[in-house]
């Protein structure tokens, strides 16, 4: 196990599948303390177990809890403290996908993707900041390739995204002088449990790859090396940046 995250403390939101348990993966490989935070117990469980099994030594923490509910994200954080002391490291990776035409959509879709993708990140960093000051650490954001690009039927899903850029933005500005750093990793089309349906349609899953340059879709490990990259030290001079992780993909 290599040691560049040595005594550091990671949470995870949306850690128990998908791109949250590859960043989790990556992290542990690394030599990190883990907690992963999501809804499904069971999946959390899981995943704790097996991301503990699987690498001795490692220490993995899962904490149950809704990050679009008020008072859960403080509840999230405060759990990560009292097992682990301290936060090194905050991945908003938790996220609510959307894609219908605006006419088509409810008041309680609208809401439930803006409080998913928007409030809980802005609420968990407003949480973390705190434990982040005092070690110099660095919230990764995770949006999507369509925040700045143009899809028809994604008009609710991509503006929260593009807010979390606009807000990652601001945060760097506001925190910077406190050392903590704030940046997104954007992926393009990725192979998780949200895009499972977008990507069952055969002639969608072409159109996503054609419109790849470097033609195929995404893995969730793809996104963990980049979250782990803008978390390192090797980034310590990176701040407020959008990185996608794309292929290409709406460059």
């Amino acid at each position: 196990m290599s040691s560049k995250f040595e005594n550091k403390v990671v949470l995870i939101t949306g850690g128990g599948t998908g791109i949250g348990k590859a960043t989790a993966v990556a992290f542990i490989a690394e030599g990190a303390k883990v907690v992963i935070a999501g809804r499904r117990q069971p999946v959390l469980e899981a995943t704790a177990k097996e991301l503990g099994e699987s690498t001795p030594g490692a220490s993995v923490h899962f904490v149950v809890g809704d990050v679009s509910k008020s008072g859960e994200p403080k509840a999230i954080v405060d759990e990560t403290i009292a097992k682990y002391g301290q936060l090194d490291v905050l991945v908003n990776n938790a996220g609510a996908w959307l894609m219908a035409p605006l006419g088509e959509t409810s008041d309680e879709e609208i809401e439930r993707v803006y409080r998913t993708n928007v409030f809980a990140t802005l609420a968990l960093c407003r949480e973390a900041l705190p434990y982040l000051s005092k070690t110099k650490g660095s919230v990764i954001n995770i949006s999507s390739t369509v925040s700045r690009g143009v899809m028809a039927g994604t008009s609710v899903y991509a503006s929260s995204k593009a807010a979390v850029d606009h807000a990652t933005r601001n945060l760097a500005a506001e925190y910077g002088p406190s050392g903590v750093r704030f940046n997104v990793v954007a992926p393009g089309v990725t192979t998780t449990d949200m895009t499972t349906e977008l990507l069952s349609d055969g002639q969608m899953r072409e159109m996503m790859i054609g419109m790849t340059p470097m033609g195929r879709i995404g893995e969730p490990s793809d996104i963990a090396k980049a979250v782990l990259l803008l978390a390192s030290d090797d980034a310590g001079w990176i701040t407020g940046q959008i990185v996608q992780v794309s292929g290409g993909m709406m460059l």
